[in-house]
């Protein structure tokens, strides 16, 4: 991604919002969920580092209906997000998956928008279908070290053309791919010759080849035709300038067919209406699939104007025009009416598709047409000789029979990728609900740990009132133990320490609410317990923004019983070998796992009655790859025993610590295999 792309692509957006308004006239979907346009829309925390889906529209949605159905059977326990750039393709997406997945706009490929949107999804593994690549999301991703699969991926000799010629402006994004699985061999070179490297690349076929029509859909075409018990041609995918030579044709067809129907189904929602008057005015009795009733012996077209249907009125029909062929649009995918056994008959302007044409030309299997009489007269002849549909439907399936598996392979690519990625992935996000009571208030809890919750929960005065409050931890501030069902909690306000302390008590500079201080620490507390570390159990956050500037926020934790912290057990009583041991085996553990931990000090470690450790207080930790701060993590532990050793001899209290004794004993279990 190069300065003059970032630069250009911010000069376009009021272009690109203007587009949107004038598309809108027509298809007022357009005019919709603007802020999704830019990532300024909150995400359900649930989907958070999940698997993020991008099907640009209608057709890689379809390809990707497999794909997407084996992962959420195969991941259950992992969120789905689909993103798409259409209307058509997210109402699709609402139709085909439900709540099963969670919907969104990809935002316009802005700097900004695209660190705000990683910001607040962050994915663990982003798949994209076919082609659509941006350079800004994909610089996102590399940075934040998201793996980005290309599938079902194909490149046309002319998108290969612009691609190498604006190289210099759209940057090094090949090579930034994590892995490109290719349709065809050509299309697998072209994406080498243009930076993929060869090792992250592998021809794996094309998703449409697996493509299986539900049971469902079948049956439902089965009863519909019997009870229409007429010819049936569909015309699907049709563009503006198709549809008139494709009721022209239709008009010479019923005067040697007068009961055969034609299903006309437009590309584009927002040509609906538009194809629907120019019916009417071309003489034809019509009946539209959004009225809900079927064609009756009267209606000689019916106008197909819904979404996620287009299986369903291939199964349907004896022949099948694929659109987008009689004009320069390339043409669309023919695999769908070849995965419903329907003869195809197409335009000759398939450049789009121009392999899979190729092979169904070879086989014999398609039948092309340029004018409206040949139109008529292929359509008319599949339409009337059964057994000439017969054998274009074999040859077709014959052709493509062996190249079934595509789905599988990708699958395990996906597979390979997300296990390397998947660490520190929280599951359990699945479990948390956002509320929003006030205005800048912004509250994460989990819905399996309560069955109601309210902004009240933060208030350490609520709990007073409630006669809840068990005692108190004292120390920069102070911190509430309130009696609960099924477990007790640990109340904490966030507070500024140091100098910044003494003049800005706890607010901190606005931040997204997904990495803000709580959220953070109680999203890295989840990630930790999932994977069974000795950390207590988050169980709510909140951001809450401050007047005029900044932000405040507090967490709630589940207490862990019977638990003191070292510096408290140091002024009681010495610690024994055994101890020692255990807090150095609990602090390697956390290491083993990658965790920094900002603040690893005496008073954040803690041994429980059966002998057992654990570490608290993680704010500002993360994780981080491996590197000398692990010992700068122990230095600093070793620094803070000797510290308060220091205190407790000058206000002469007991701190039964020794250096010389008790430090190898917890390096020792630290080293211990």
């Amino acid at each position: 991604m190069t300065a003059v792309y970032r630069l250009l692509i911010r000069l376009l957006m009021p272009a690109v919002f203007v587009y949107l308004w004038l598309r809108g006239r027509k298809a007022p979907a357009y005019r919709e969920r603007w802020n999704e346009r830019l990532a300024l829309q909150s995400i359900p925390a649930r989907y958070r580092h999940g698997l993020l889906i991008h099907c640009v529209s209608v057709g890689e949605t379809v390809a990707a209906r497999q794909l997407i159905e084996t992962l959420l059977n195969d991941y259950p326990q992992v969120p789905i997000t689909l993103s798409s750039m259409t209307p058509t393709a997210a109402e699709l997406a609402y139709k085909l998956f439900g709540d099963r997945v969670h919907h969104l706009y990809l935002p316009f490929d802005t700097p900004g928008a695209m660190r705000r949107f990683f910001t607040n999804l962050a994915p663990c593994a982003v798949l994209i279908l076919e082609t659509e690549v941006w350079p800004c999301f994909v610089r996102e991703a590399q940075r934040r070290k998201v793996p980005v699969l290309l599938l079902n991926a194909r490149m046309s000799e002319k998108s290969f053309s612009s691609y190498h010629r604006f190289a210099w402006l759209l940057g090094p994004i090949w090579r930034e791919l994590s892995w490109v699985a290719a349709q065809t061999q050509a299309s697998l070179e072209r994406f080498v010759a243009l930076g993929v490297p060869a090792e992250r690349s592998a021809l794996r076929g094309n998703l449409k080849f697996d493509s299986h029509v539900p049971m469902a859909t079948l049956a439902a075409a089965t009863a519909m035709k019997q009870r229409l018990e007429r010819p049936i041609w569909v015309a699907a995918s049709t563009h503006k300038g198709e549809d008139e030579l494709l009721l022209a044709a239709f008009k010479q067809i019923l005067s040697e067919l007068p009961t055969a129907l034609l299903i006309l189904v437009p590309r584009h929602p927002e040509r609906f209406a538009s194809v629907g008057e120019l019916v009417a005015r071309e003489g034809f009795t019509y009946v539209t699939r959004s009225a809900g009733t079927e064609p009756q012996a009267q209606h000689q077209v019916l106008l197909g104007d819904s979404m996620g249907e287009l299986l369903l009125w291939y199964a349907l029909a004896d022949v099948a025009f694929v659109g987008g062929s009689l004009i320069t649009r390339g043409g669309h995918n023919p695999l769908e009416p070849v995965a419903t056994h329907t003869p195809v008959v197409s335009g000759p302007h398939v450049f789009n598709f121009k392999d899979i044409y190729q092979r169904l030309t070879n086989a014999r299997a398609v039948r092309f047409a340029d004018t409206t009489e040949q139109i008529a007269r292929h359509t008319l002849e599949l339409l009337c000789d059964a057994q000439l549909r017969h054998k274009l439907q074999c040859a077709a399936q014959r052709e493509f029979a062996q190249d079934q598996g595509a789905t599988a392979a990708m699958l395990a690519d996906i597979k390979q990728q997300f296990s390397q990625s998947q660490q520190g992935v929280p599951l359990a996000m699945q479990n948390v609900e956002v509320l929003q009571p006030t205005k800048g208030e912004t509250i994460w809890y989990r819905q399996d740990r309560f069955g109601e919750f309210s902004a009240a929960f933060f208030s350490a005065d609520y709990w007073r009132q409630q006669g809840q409050i068990k005692g108190a931890a004292t120390g920069r501030s102070t911190a509430w133990f309130i009696a609960s069902q099924p477990t007790d909690m640990l109340l904490r306000h966030y507070y500024r320490g140091g100098l910044v302390g003494k003049l800005n008590k706890d607010r901190f500079k606005r931040e997204p609410v997904a990495v803000s201080r709580a959220m953070a620490e109680f999203e890295l507390l989840l990630k930790l317990s999932e994977r069974g570390l000795p950390v207590p159990e988050p169980l709510a956050a909140r951001y809450v923004k401050a007047p005029g500037w900044g932000y405040r926020a507090d967490i709630l934790v589940a207490v862990i019983p019977t638990a003191k912290d070292v510096f408290k057990l140091l002024g009681e009583r010495h610690l024994s070998e055994q101890e020692w041991n255990t807090l150095g085996q609990a602090i390697r553990l956390l290491h083993e796992h990658r965790v920094y931990h900002s603040d690893l000090n005496c008073h954040n470690l803690m041994l429980d009655e059966a002998g057992k450790a654990w570490i608290v207080d993680f704010d500002k930790c993360g994780f981080r790859e491996p590197g000398d701060w692990t010992q700068a993590n122990l230095a600093r532990l070793l620094r803070s025993f000797n510290k308060e050793l220091g205190k407790a001899k000058e206000a002469r209290h007991d701190f039964h610590w020794q250096e010389a004794r008790d430090w190898p004993l917890l390096l020792a279990g630290y080293q211990a295999n």
